[in-house]
């Protein structure tokens, strides 16, 4: 399957549900596999159910606008019934000669089938499957409050029981599709990273190696979404758009802290390098990458989120860093950059095994600019496996 089903059946039994109804864009992806245009073209107010019961958790029942119901077509999940809502118009001719998916499009696209709204759609659906007097799980993180007062209005024997959380802990361990779907993104980040560092040159500008690093994640099929990129001093504020006038220079680091996504699933990953002179401050990323690869190496199911913090920050300020401060080294990751659990000081968020999480190390001085290593990890009983192939130390280059 697509989605943690086991994990699901589980989580549903513990909180006594008879289903769940995804509304969020990702939520929506993890069990069907298709991404809701409805929500992109529409994102807040746009809307798209999955519904999966514990009954019968191989099949995913949706509600969508008919519109874009030719995603249903895409769905990677057994799809089980399909309820649409609004008016669109695809045009037969009776004596045109219709493919099977053509065939299945026209039939759904049937506007006399669809309902006025999303919300009328859902009743529909929850009826259909003989919910209504059931305890039915809601992602409130994907739906108005408005929108749920109607659904509750017109099914007042449903107890509806707020559920984001537990679809988040369901996603938080990952399923070997989605493990091999990180490690590609991951994969994309790197190639990019060594296709810049071949086109580097004295005085090539932020915007310019931006555009190459983007440009060779687009070659991979993948979205360059937030390629932090920065020259210098200037990565102390690693979050600010590239500049054409921060040119990069002799003595100067290159720093990467670049998210990607690639068929929906993440990938975080930052590396730096020095332009033709390791200068001698910027030996403090030898802790901070011993700190992290102490973190990659001994995190283990049953740990918390603020135990994996504790041991590297431990391990950074043992390495000669003693001053290091952070908030966080690290976080989970997949069809969201941040997932659980959350590597803080106080997160009690619990490892376990089949979690990928993203580790880290920043640094950012002023004058100095950003130290900074990350490399995703799935967390396995006999040993982690990290995603990413190439060598995280600080390297010169130019």
């Amino acid at each position: 399957m697509l989605f943690n089903t086991e994990r699901l059946i589980s989580k549903m039994k513990e909180h006594n549900l008879s289903a769940i109804v995804a509304a969020t864009k990702e939520n929506i992806k993890y069990f069907t596999g298709f991404d809701p245009v409805v929500k992109m073209l529409n994102p807040y107010f746009g809307q798209c159910f999955a519904v999966i019961t514990s009954c019968s958790p191989d099949k995913v029942h949706v509600v969508h606008s008919v519109g874009e119901i030719d995603q249903i077509l895409d769905a990677r999940s057994p799809i089980g019934h399909v309820v649409t809502y609004g008016t669109f118009y695809r045009e037969y001719a009776a004596d045109t000669p219709l493919t099977d998916d053509e065939q299945r499009l026209n039939d759904l696209s049937n506007n006399d089938n669809g309902n006025s709204n999303a919300e009328e759609g859902l009743v529909a659906l929850l009826n259909k499957l003989n919910l209504a007097n059931e305890r039915v799980g809601i992602d409130e993180d994907g739906m108005r409050g408005s929108r749920l007062s109607l659904i509750k209005s017109k099914l007042p024997h449903v107890e509806f029981v707020e559920c984001s959380a537990v679809i988040r802990s369901v996603r938080a361990v990952k399923t070997s599709f989605e493990i091999d779907a990180l490690a590609y993104s991951a994969t994309c980040i790197e190639k990019a990273i060594e296709t810049v560092i071949d086109q580097l040159y004295e005085g090539i500008n932020e915007q310019e190696i931006v555009k190459i690093f983007s440009c060779s994640i687009a070659e991979q099929g993948a979205l360059a979404t937030l390629p932090m990129i920065k020259v210098g001093r200037h990565a102390v504020g690693g979050q600010r758009k590239p500049n054409a006038d921060n040119r990069l220079m002799p003595g100067d680091i290159l720093w990467f802290d670049c998210d990607i996504v690639c068929d929906g699933y993440w990938a975080d990953i930052a590396r730096v390098f020095a332009y033709k002179a390791l200068k001698p401050e910027y030996l403090k990323y030898n802790a901070l990458h011993k700190g992290q690869q102490e973190a990659i190496k001994r995190v283990k199911p049953g740990m918390k989120g603020k135990d994996v913090f504790h041991l590297t920050m431990n391990a950074v300020h043992e390495a000669g860093f003693e001053s290091y401060r952070r908030h966080h080294v690290g976080h989970g990751i997949g069809l969201e950059p941040y997932e659980l659990p959350i590597l803080s000081p106080a997160s009690d968020d619990v490892i376990e095994e089949g979690m990928v999480l993203s580790i880290e190390t920043p640094y950012y001085e002023f004058g100095l600019g950003a130290l900074h290593v990350e490399d995703p990890i799935v967390v396995l009983q006999s040993g982690n496996k990290v995603l990413t192939t190439g060598d995280s130390l600080i390297k010169i280059v130019g």
